[in-house]
């Protein structure tokens, strides 16, 4: 498969980034080098400078000493040698230039790392002067060996040298560059663009199933995230037919209830005239049918309500939470029958939170609660609240049996949560999600033999936003 270059891709970037990375080292590098180059060159100089300076002397022919001083220093681009012995200078080969003398090198010392900076002077120099360079003699009794190279000639070496160099680093980080680049784009480049094609189509429509990637067995980040994406389409696409059946089966449910709500309407009809019948017998179980219409009535209608329903936004604003409480116990214990209540809740406190979902909160809590303690020989209904963590923990204690292992279990769930008969329980349901939407929650504190104390969490409201202390 041909991989085409895309120039805005993380792929061309990336071997844009190698070649100046690969350059920049190699100019890190150069400056060294360069220096080791002017060295070496100036020793091969000064070996040549020896052997001739042997061959002069050890030779008594003057036209074969002259034709190889001719071939020596054009070869070399050495204008004059020279020794030094017990303080004077005694000419071997070409004489003094009427040039200056631009720099001193001195190769009986030599260094492990050449100066820098005679390199920088010979390469930006103007190559007019000459350079005065030391080294061993080569015939004993001499001090020392000298000779002159001119600093053009130098200064031409290093720029050859350097243009080699520099088109040896392009063609190595272009090398390289091209290297990182496919093997990047097998091993990077392609699965990502084929796993954000994948998500793009699986955005498109994500209950229509492309076709799927081949099993992966990588076992780095690039493999991991192949098989993330593959789990999460899974899990997504089983989230939808959950949801789809969900659907179904309300739409199901809700023609069956209204049928059956029609169907309960006429048996109340009956079991109303049953009730009222002269025969005792038969009003009895009129009575008792009526009871029992009147419970698949309202589990009708409560699950309708819950399954249609759709709570709106809360309309957040500071309320007096004793008066709130207050209220809502006063209109439950109306319709459930009458308890010993206690409001423990100072009256100055207030929470930011919608009014009317805060009291069908409460509402809920204290209907249960009445509810749970209509065969408690002590029948006290509670609340008291605390502040903990920027929030307002309100109490709502009973003293009622405590809730069944089977209803703790289910807790929160609706449906299965009730534990009065013909109940639904959706009240802790509805009230936990009313709570949460507020930024609170409803959580179960404690229960057992002696009651049951649920604790709602609702945001504390400070005046002049002071916070208390």
């Amino acid at each position: 498969m041909g991989i085409r270059m895309n120039w805005r891709g993380l792929s061309s970037k990336l071997l844009l980034l190698t070649i100046l990375f690969v350059m920049l080292a190699e100019g890190l590098i150069f400056f060294p080098s360069a220096a080791m180059f002017r060295q070496n060159w100036l020793w091969q100089r000064a070996e040549s400078a020896g052997l001739i300076t042997l061959a002069i002397e050890g030779v008594p022919n003057y036209e074969g000493s002259s034709m190889l001083s001719e071939q020596f220093m054009k070869s070399t681009s050495v204008t004059m040698v020279a020794q030094n012995r017990e303080g004077m200078s005694e000419l071997v080969l070409g004489m003094p230039p009427s040039g200056k003398i631009v720099g001193v090198d001195d190769l009986r010392k030599r260094r492990r790392l050449p100066l820098f900076r005679k390199t920088f002077r010979d390469f930006f120099g103007d190559g007019q002067g000459y350079i005065r360079v030391l080294s061993h003699p080569t015939v004993k009794g001499v001090d020392s060996l000298e000779f002159l190279v001119p600093q053009a000639r130098l200064k031409a070496a290093l720029r050859d040298y350097s243009a080699r160099v520099l088109l040896w680093s392009i063609v190595i980080s272009l090398m390289t560059g091209l290297l990182i680049y496919f093997a990047l784009t097998r091993m990077i480049v392609v699965p990502v663009k084929k796993l954000a094609t994948g998500l793009a189509n699986f955005r498109n429509d994500p209950r229509k199933r492309q076709t799927e990637l081949p099993a992966n067995f990588r076992k780095d980040e690039i493999g991991q995230l192949e098989r993330e994406f593959v789990d999460m389409k899974d899990g997504v696409r089983l989230a939808f037919q959950r949801q789809e059946r969900l659907a179904t089966l309300g739409m199901a449910m809700a023609k069956i209830n209204h049928d059956l709500r029609n169907v309960l309407t006429s048996t109340q009809l009956i079991s109303d005239r049953l009730a009222s019948d002269p025969d005792e017998r038969i009003s009895r179980m009129g009575q008792r049918l009526v009871k029992t219409v009147d419970r698949g009535v309202k589990l009708c209608e409560a699950t309708l309500s819950f399954s249609q329903s759709v709570e709106e936004r809360p309309k957040i604003k500071p309320v007096r939470i004793a008066t709130l409480i207050g209220e809502a116990a006063g209109d439950t214990m109306a319709e459930e029958g009458q308890v010993k209540f206690t409001n423990k809740v100072p009256h100055n406190l207030q929470a930011l939170v919608d009014p009317d979902h805060t009291y069908r909160i409460f509402h809920n809590l204290f209907r249960n609660a009445i509810q749970a303690m209509t065969k408690s020989d002590t029948q006290d209904l509670s609340v008291d609240a605390k502040i903990k963590d920027d929030k307002l923990h309100i109490n709502i204690s009973d003293t009622g049996p405590g809730l069944p292992e089977k209803a703790k279990s289910n807790l929160f769930k609706a449906f299965t949560s009730s534990t009065t008969k013909g109940g639904t329980g959706l009240g802790l349901t509805i009230s936990r999600e009313l709570a949460r939407a507020q930024g609170g929650n409803l959580i179960l504190e404690k229960t057992g033999p002696d009651g049951t104390t649920f604790t709602v969490c609702l945001p504390l409201y400070h005046p002049d936003n002071k916070k208390p202390a």
